[in-house]
C-alpha cells in the first residue's frame, strides 16, 4: 500500500457530511488536507481540528476553484488526491406541467465538476 503521509489532498464539500468524514480520514492517515466549502464556520473549525486548511470555494465557479487550488498548493504543495463531495443539484422536477425545468439550473449543476480543468503545475 502506498504511503500517503505528507501528500496534499483536496476535499470539496469538506465542511460537513461525507466530505468532512473523508477529510478526517485522510488527515488520520497523514495527508495534508485542504477543505473546499461555502460554510466558513464548519470548514474553519474542521480544518483547525485536523491540522488542515480551509478555503471558501464555490465549485460551480471556475475562478473560485482556481483560487482554491492556489491556496491548497501554497499550504500543502501539489495536491495528489481529490475527493469530490460538493453538490449543488437542487431538487426539481425534470418536467412540470409540460414544461422542462430551468436550463440554467441544469447547466450549472452538470458543469459543477470543473476541478479537472485546474492547473497544479
Amino acid at each position: 500500500m502506498m504511503d500517503w503521509t505528507g501528500h496534499g489532498a483536496i476535499v470539496t464539500g469538506g465542511a460537513s457530511g461525507l466530505g468532512a468524514a473523508t477529510a478526517e480520514k485522510l488527515a488520520e492517515i497523514g495527508m495534508k488536507v485542504t477543505l473546499f466549502d461555502l460554510n466558513d464556520v464548519l470548514g474553519g473549525a474542521l480544518a483547525s481540528a485536523i491540522g488542515g486548511r480551509f478555503t471558501n470555494v464555490d465549485v460551480s465557479d471556475p475562478e473560485s476553484v482556481q483560487s482554491g487550488v492556489e491556496v491548497a498548493i501554497e499550504a500543502h504543495g501539489t495536491p495528489r488526491v481529490l475527493v469530490n463531495c460538493a453538490g449543488i443539484g437542487p431538487a426539481a422536477k425534470t418536467v412540470s406541467r409540460g414544461a422542462p425545468h430551468d436550463f440554467g439550473m441544469f447547466d450549472k449543476t452538470i458543469r459543477v465538476n470543473l476541478l479537472g480543468s485546474f492547473n497544479c503545475a
